[in-house]
């Protein structure tokens, strides 16, 4: 599969694949019995079209954030109340970068997964935008610093698959995109969702070859 020509067609046939492998997948949950309940989020996984190649849109903290500022993420946040994920990271990604939940054909969630220090747990909720334009995005300066796009070819290039090691033994994948590093959490449900919506032959991740060092 040429994944420059990843078109609407192939999105379309691979989304209930996606959805399905998705479903099967069990993130491990390391809060144990006894110690409070870890807060929730969601976040939206955007796949995207932009200028017909398809690609998947990424958010880059602002600095003045009191936490993972400047690092790359996807649209999300906290839930409020008795919200649904989807909700969630709906809610989130307006709020954010300004897209509205119209222009999103959400596909579903997928199961929750641990964030930094197991005190969150974190639902991803697969989305996708046909045709992103600029003028779809409102980016709210105070909470997202830089929006990109990350195209899928370059995301499957082993060349761009690194791993990093974190002092608790954790090891995770880390893509290297331009100028972008995608790491932690989201670089673990990057790799997910790529292994949920594409084949072996398309996608395998060769990040346990290459160690980089992320400050």
């Amino acid at each position: 599969m040429n994944l420059s020509s990843f078109g609407l067609q192939n999105i379309i046939a691979s989304r209930e694949r996606c959805m399905a492998n998705l479903k099967k997948f069990r993130a491990p949950l390391l809060n144990k019995t006894g110690k409070p309940r870890p807060a929730t989020a969601a976040v939206l996984i955007p796949l995207c079209n932009v200028n017909d190649r398809t690609s998947i849109l990424y958010t880059v903290r602002a600095t003045n954030l009191r936490s993972d500022s400047g690092h790359v993420s996807f649209p999300g946040g906290k839930t409020d109340g008795c919200e649904s994920p989807i909700d969630t990271a709906l809610r989130e990604t307006k709020e954010e970068i300004g897209l509205s939940p119209k222009r999103i054909d959400v596909w579903g969630c997928g199961d929750a997964v641990p964030g930094r220090k197991n005190k969150i747990i974190i639902s991803p909720v697969i989305g996708f935008i046909p045709d992103l334009q600029e003028s779809d995005l409102c980016v709210n300066r105070n909470e997202v610093s830089e929006v990109f796009a990350a195209p899928l070819d370059m995301l499957c290039d082993s060349q761009n698959h690194f791993y990093t090691q974190f002092k608790n033994g954790y090891i995770l994948p880390v893509y290297v995109v331009e100028e972008f590093k995608i790491w932690g959490v989201t670089a673990y449900m990057t790799h997910i969702f790529l292994s949920c919506l594409l084949s072996k032959d398309v996608y395998r991740n060769d990040w346990m070859r290459k160690k980089i060092v992320i400050k």
